[in-house]
C-alpha cells in the first residue's frame, strides 16, 4: 500500500514490508487480476499490484496495451529502434544513432537541438511523456495501491548512451574529456536540472534518477573520469532535491560496488541496483542503514526450478531482510518468459516474509 511505502520512507517500518516490481508477465497478471491484461490493461495492473503486494510502482497503464510481438521475434523499426517480446509490453532498444563519426558529434549544437523527448528510451512504448500532468494522472490513478514514481532515465551519464550510442560516446569522452564535458555533458546537465525542478514540484517524497554508470564488470571509464565529470554534478543535483524536502533514489545497472561509497557521499538516500552484478553484501555495507531496493536475480526466476527460487529468496532475505530500509525487488522485472510456477513460488515465499498477503491468489477477486 502507498501508506506503507510512505511510512517506510519516513523511517517507520510497517507490518507489510515494501517491494518494487516491474510487472510485465501476462500469465501472472491474468491469474491474480481475473481479467485480461490486454483488453483491460489499467484495471488488470491495478488489481495485480494490490494482490501481489507490489507497492513501489513504475508502470501505471492509462490505456490498453498494444498487441505484443511474438516470442523470439525482433522487429527493426524505421525510427532506428529494435522491438521484441518481453511480456504485456515489448522491450525496445535504440540501434541507430544520429552520428556516424565523432566529428559530426562535435559539430552538433546540443544546447539548441537536443531534448529529453528526442531520445528513444527503453520502455518508451509504455512510459508516458515526462510532463507534470501525465505523471500526476498516473499517480492519482494508482490511488493508495502503491506509490507511483517517474524515473528520469538519463540523469547525466545515460545522455551519452542514449543520444550518441556507446561508440561515439566513449571515443569522444575518453580522447578529449574536457572538450566533451564542455560540448556535451554541461548542456545536457542543464536539461536534466530543468526536469528535476519539475519532479521536485510534484506531491511525492521521491525523485528517482537513473544512470547506468557501470557495466557488468565495473566502471565503463577510469574512476577518475567519474570523479571529475559525473559525481560533482550529482552532488549539485541531489542538493537541489534535498532542498525541496525530497529523497534521492538512484537507479543503475551493472556492477556498482566500486561506486556505492561515493554515491552515498554525494547524497544519495536510496539505491536500486538493477543487476545481480552488484554484490548484495556490498550494498548492505554501504546502504544498510539507509534504503536499498533489489536482491532477486531474474535469471534464477527464469531458469531455475521452483525449489531453487525459494532458496534464492530466503538467502537474499537472510542478508538484507533484517534491515528496515530494504525493499524487495527482482532486478530486470517479472517478464513473460518466466515460468508461472516459479513466480508462484516467488510470491509464496514473499508472503512467508510479509512482502505479500498470504491470500494473494484470491485477494484481487475479493
Amino acid at each position: 500500500m502507498k501508506s506503507d511505502v510512505l511510512a517506510w520512507l519516513s523511517g517507520n517500518p510497517t507490518a507489510k514490508r515494501p517491494s518494487k516490481e516491474t510487472l510485465n508477465h501476462p500469465g501472472l497478471i491474468r491469474m491474480v487480476a481475473g481479467c485480461d491484461p490486454f483488453t483491460h490493461t489499467p484495471d488488470a495492473f491495478r488489481r495485480a499490484y494490490h494482490a501481489l503486494g507490489i507497492d513501489i510502482v513504475n508502470l501505471v497503464p492509462l490505456c490498453n496495451a498494444p498487441p505484443p510481438s511474438k516470442p523470439g521475434e525482433v522487429t527493426f523499426r524505421d525510427d532506428g529502434v529494435s522491438q521484441a517480446y518481453l511480456g504485456v509490453y515489448d522491450t525496445t532498444a535504440r540501434v541507430r544513432f544520429p552520428f556516424d563519426t565523432v566529428e559530426q558529434m562535435w559539430a552538433f549544437d546540443f544546447t539548441a537541438h537536443l531534448s529529453y523527448s528526442d531520445l528513444k528510451l527503453p520502455g518508451a512504448q509504455y512510459i508516458e511523456p515526462c510532463d507534470r500532468n501525465t505523471i500526476e494522472r498516473m499517480a492519482a490513478d494508482i490511488e493508495d495501491v502503491g506509490l507511483y514514481y517517474y524515473q528520469l532515465y538519463t540523469t547525466l551519464f545515460m545522455w551519452g548512451v542514449e543520444a550518441l550510442g556507446w561508440e561515439i560516446f566513449m571515443i569522444a569522452a575518453a580522447e578529449e574529456p574536457e572538450r566533451f564535458d564542455r560540448h556535451f555533458l554541461a548542456p545536457v546537465f542543464e536539461k536534466t536540472k530543468a526536469i528535476v525542478a519539475m519532479l521536485c514540484d510534484l506531491d511525492t517524497p521521491l525523485v528517482v534518477c537513473h544512470d547506468d554508470i557501470a557495466v557488468g564488470t565495473g566502471p565503463a571509464f577510469h574512476p577518475h573520469w567519474y570523479d571529475q565529470y559525473i559525481f560533482p554534478r550529482y552532488r549539485e543535483l541531489w542538493k537541489t532535491i534535498h532542498d525541496h524536502g525530497k529523497q534521492v533514489l538512484f537507479v543503475a545497472d551493472g556492477d556498482l560496488a566500486w561506486a556505492l561509497p561515493t554515491l552515498r557521499d554525494t547524497g544519495v538516500d536510496a539505491v536500486m541496483f538493477e543487476s545481480p552484478a552488484t554484490d548484495l553484501h556490498a550494498v548492505v555495507d554501504t546502504f544498510g542503514d539507509a534504503k536499498f531496493i533489489g536482491g532477486i536475480d531474474a535469471k534464477v526466476l527464469t531458469y531455475s526450478p521452483p525449489e531453487a527460487v525459494k532458496e534464492h529468496v530466503e538467502q537474499t532475505l537472510q542478508i538484507a531482510g533484517t534491515h528496515d530500509g530494504f525493499a524487495l525487488c527482482c532486478s530486470g522485472g517479472l517478464i513473460g518468459n518466466m515460468p508461472l510456477a516459479n513466480l508462484e513460488t516467488y510470491f509464496d515465499t514473499r508472503a512467508d516474509h510479509a512482502y505479500t498477503d498470504p491470500d494473494w491468489r484470491r485477494l484481487a477477486h475479493q
